[in-house]
């Protein structure tokens, strides 16, 4: 004889169906218009994150420049070192090539080789030639002066993904070329990129050279001159308090706009940047709302700096080889100036 087994449907279930094709197809395209909805407002949240991380950054820059100040005479952090005397008796780094000093400059450039040799371990780095690291490198007094190991995320953007790669493992990987095409071919001295930042401080606030041998920038971007080493260069030493008007004159800057729609390079008008003000403010504002600067060696002269943008394959690509105006970056008057929020001030022009 044959079992039969019958089974049967619970009551609870009874009554119900599956979904048809329509009704899973109208539950998907709901999920899908919620994603599409929520999306942009989480990449909102991921910059506005990332821009409180930006301006933080900026903002320990100030707190070290207010403590610098108060150990050093009232001092704007900078390069120190002068010549070989100043070598020989503050040089941390014990091996690596000679460091030379035969003027201000190079002495600047002895000292930011001897912070990387000495705080990246990179007794590989030799002293650049014709470098002028005032201009990209300033940074690096803050990072000594805070017995900071490089590379250091705090001098870095964190929209900055070039230079935060360039930060992985540099002997590993820059010194390699893995990051090529982004970033400059590896040989000495370009090691030294890794070690740089997305903010610059401005020139107003190291150099303290006659009219002149004051360091300058022309022709492309990333082209800066100083016209007489010998003659009146002298850089470093500044006070803060000569900063006449701290709210309204720039400090530090990032390079780059990193959060418009779009990229933009700092000199464009319609940028909008992260910025530090001399009191220690740091907040995005926008490059046309800033004063147009001067000719820092034609101090009389009511032209403003110009040069042409010409990036580099790790910077903004939009609008290459437009030429754009320095700005707050060649600030009329120095520290005496104001960028924001007032008209440019004569002030005799620091002969």
């Amino acid at each position: 004889m044959m079992n039969t087994s019958v089974v049967r449907t619970p009551a609870w279930a009874k009554g119900l169906r599956g979904f048809t094709l329509i009704e899973l197809l109208v539950v998907i395209a709901i999920i899908a218009l919620l994603i599409s909805v929520l999306l942009p407002a989480l990449s909102e949240a991921r910059k506005s994150a990332r821009l409180a991380i930006d301006l933080g950054n900026l903002k320990q820059f100030g707190f070290a420049q207010g403590t610098y100040a108060a150990d050093y005479q009232d001092r704007i952090f900078a390069f120190t070192w002068n010549n070989q005397n100043d070598i020989n008796q503050f040089r941390k780094s014990k091996t690596g090539s000679a460091l030379t000093a035969p003027n201000p400059i190079a002495g600047a450039a002895a000292q930011a080789t001897d912070i990387i040799r000495f705080r990246a371990n990179r007794d590989d780095f030799n002293q650049p030639g014709a470098w002028i690291p005032n201009v990209l490198y300033t940074h690096l007094v803050v990072n000594d002066y805070l017995a900071q190991k490089l590379p250091e995320r705090m001098v870095v953007s964190p929209m900055d993904r070039h230079r935060l790669n360039w930060q992985q493992d540099p002997k590993g990987l820059f010194d390699n070329n893995y990051w090529f095409p982004f970033q400059e071919p590896a040989s000495n001295p370009n090691i030294r990129w890794p070690y740089s930042s997305s903010y610059q401080v401005v020139p107003a606030s190291y150099d303290a050279s006659r009219v002149g041998a004051r360091v300058t920038q022309a022709g492309v971007h990333r082209s800066y001159f100083v016209s007489s080493y010998e003659a009146g260069a002298r850089v470093g030493g500044l006070r803060i308090t000569a900063v006449e008007h701290p709210a309204q004159k720039v400090f530090m800057h990032d390079n780059v706009d990193r959060y418009s729609l779009k990229e933009v390079y700092y000199a464009f008008p319609d940028a909008n940047v992260a910025m530090l003000m001399y009191d220690f403010s740091a907040s995005r504002r926008l490059t046309d709302d800033a004063n147009r600067g001067w000719l820092p060696n034609s101090p009389t002269s009511t032209a403003a700096t110009t040069f042409q943008y010409t990036p580099g394959p790790w910077e903004p690509q939009s609008r290459a080889n437009e030429i754009v105006t320095g700005y707050y970056r060649w600030s009329r008057g120095g520290l005496q100036a104001v960028d924001f929020g007032g008209t440019e001030i004569n002030t005799g022009q620091m002969r």
